[in-house]
């Protein structure tokens, strides 16, 4: 396709304005004289707002363009490993910078005098004051994204922070600066622990508030008109900006800005595949029809995803076989479980991924940050530390960072919680009491996450004897809980055999007690039966029955000498019919 217009839009996109991008500053002349009136005022200034109102941008670009060098010293820190370290490096960094030019001075006017030596600071308030009084330029303290510090640190690091804030003493006379914490309005909340300590965090607030309508057609025109340099001329069509407006309306009625830088990348890259030898770019209602996007950003990171996938594949096809979504798994390392973003290095992505099922080389993950990082992709940014030679990269924006997270799958999730499961499990035995130590080693089902997720072999060497100690654990209860059972079983058959000897012996002496019963119920039956012969004769020769009858007594008699014998029972009723005495005695 040969066009005259360049491969790479001029706008912004992910990335926030800075000073030298005043002239394509839109939008917010208001809320930068409000804010620069308000930090008249104060020392101290919170500022905050939703994601993607454009924060950042406000102050590196807004802000500054209203002092002069003369006016402010403006100290723009990130959160490295914690707040403290960089804040302390900057300042001092500048310090040297200073003291250089200071003892450059002193040599030139003062050659006979010693040379000085810069000095070391404990405390940030005496580097501060020093550093003010070699430059004599108030000091601003930016500390954008603030809200890394709960996001990615410990409640002991943000003690750390507010207590050094606390004997910075800010609004003290003798202290020329003014710090501004930039933070998103969601993570307000975390500020109110430290109330007390610091009563003037919530006094001196500044919120950065959505483009109403009006705002965000200064952005779009202004934005689309203002010649770039190296960039052919914009042309819009009448009616186009609105018409890229109601596309990106969200269903609050509201437009973010990121979403907008990304969206009129998209149109000028539809452009230009249909411009041919036009010498500008143009934008009518016709494309914005044409590109209705349910996801902008979405649909940003898919193209810029396959276009470095594309290109890194070419260089490492044999890894194209462990799976096609790999950059996006090197993105995944660079987000939070929460949504936000988090700076990473190439090795530090390598360490965490070696610990999932298929890693992928460092090499290749170099080439896709690399990519990312590029003019082309612009979805990472490459920071620079000062005591750091390595390079390490961020995601552009938290917006791109919660599209991305939104993505991840299954794998990654389960790869995340068998670490944290470990690492969680790992930090609580370390502290439990040794009676306690038992109940901390990794659960059966913790096991096999962990076995499942990772590979066990590339776990630091106190995560994997943690890992083989707790299935050992688990084996050797196991081991217990079967011979408990062996012998429980054992004992159970002994109990069951004696059982059953009882219970045939039982039969036994019951089956030889009726058969001895049934025995002496026979003779007695005998004898009782020729008694009664003989009383029946006796009866019929007297024709009386009183003889028979003592007869008959005597047979009962007989009969009451086997009084457990349950199968005399009839003749016993039998007898007590035939004799009158016997009937009585039985009543």
């Amino acid at each position: 396709m040969a066009t005259n217009i360049p491969a790479i839009s001029p706008f912004r996109l992910l990335r926030p304005y800075r000073k030298e991008d005043i002239r394509y500053y839109f939008g917010r002349d208001k809320e930068t004289r409000q804010l620069y009136d308000a930090l008249m005022r104060s020392k101290f200034m919170m500022v905050y707002g939703a994601s993607g109102t454009g924060k950042t941008s406000l102050i590196q670009c807004g802000l500054q363009s209203m002092y002069s060098p003369r006016d402010w010293m403006p100290v723009l820190v990130r959160r490295r490993t914690d707040f403290l370290t960089p804040i302390h490096d900057e300042l001092y960094r500048r310090y040297l910078e200073h003291f250089e030019e200071h003892r450059r001075q002193q040599a030139e006017w003062y050659p006979d005098e010693p040379i000085p030596e810069p000095e070391t600071f404990d405390s940030l308030r005496d580097l501060i004051k020093a550093l003010f009084h070699l430059s004599y330029v108030p000091i601003y303290l930016i500390l954008d994204q603030f809200e890394e510090i709960f996001t990615l640190g410990s409640r002991e690091e943000q003690d750390a922070f507010f207590t050094a804030m606390e004997e910075l003493k800010l609004f003290s006379e003798d202290l020329f600066c003014k710090a501004i914490i930039v933070t998103r309005e969601e993570y307000i909340a975390h500020f109110y622990r430290y109330e007390q300590q610091l009563p003037f965090l919530f006094e001196h607030r500044f919120r950065v508030e959505k483009m109403r309508p009006e705002q965000l057609l200064q952005v779009v025109n202004g934005t689309l008109t203002t010649p770039y340099p190296d960039h052919p001329e914009f042309k819009v069509e009448s009616g186009a900006d609105e018409a890229i407006l109601r596309n990106l309306t969200d269903e609050r009625g509201e437009v973010d800005l990121t979403t907008l830088q990304v969206y009129l990348d998209r149109l000028y890259q539809e452009d230009r595949e249909r411009a041919g030898r036009r010498d500008h770019v143009l934008i009518d209602k016709q494309l914005v029809a044409h590109n209705k996007l349910a996801d902008v950003m979405a649909d940003f990171l898919g193209r810029q995803v396959e276009r470095v996938s594309t290109k890194v594949f070419q260089q490492y096809p044999k890894l194209r076989g462990q799976g096609s979504n790999l950059p996006m798994q090197i993105l995944f390392q660079m987000v939070t479980v929460q949504g936000t973003k988090q700076n990473r290095s190439a090795t530090e992505i390598h360490k965490e991924l070696q610990l999932g099922k298929a890693a992928a080389p460092l090499p290749f993950i170099e080439a896709c940050l690399e990519e990312f990082a590029g003019p082309e992709s612009r979805i990472l940014n490459r920071l620079r530390f000062a005591k750091t030679e390595a390079d390490r990269y961020e995601i552009m924006h938290d917006r791109l960072a919660e599209r991305i997270f939104s993505q991840f799958n299954a794998e990654e999730l389960r790869r995340r919680e068998a670490v944290t499961t470990i690492r969680n499990k790992i930090r609580r035995f370390k502290e439990a009491s040794v009676k306690e130590k038992k109940q901390e080693y990794l659960s059966i089902g913790e096991i096999e996450l962990v076995d499942q997720s990772l590979n066990t072999e590339r776990l630091e060497t106190e995560l994997k004897a943690f890992f083989e100690e707790s299935r050992e654990y688990h084996r050797a209860k196991r081991r217990r809980e079967r011979r408990q059972t062996a012998i429980a079983a054992f004992f159970a058959v002994i109990f069951l055999g004696v059982a059953i000897f009882a219970l045939i012996a039982n039969q036994r002496a019951n089956r030889n007690l009726r058969q001895f019963l049934s025995a002496q119920a026979e003779k007695v039956e005998a004898e009782v039966g020729d008694i009664l012969n003989r009383a029946d004769t006796l009866s019929i020769k007297l024709g009386h029955p009183v003889q028979s009858d003592s007869l008959i007594r005597d047979a009962h008699q007989l009969l009451l000498d086997y009084p457990e014998n349950p199968q005399l029972d009839s003749l016993r009723k039998v007898l007590e019919e035939k004799s009158p005495y016997l009937k009585q005695e039985a009543k």
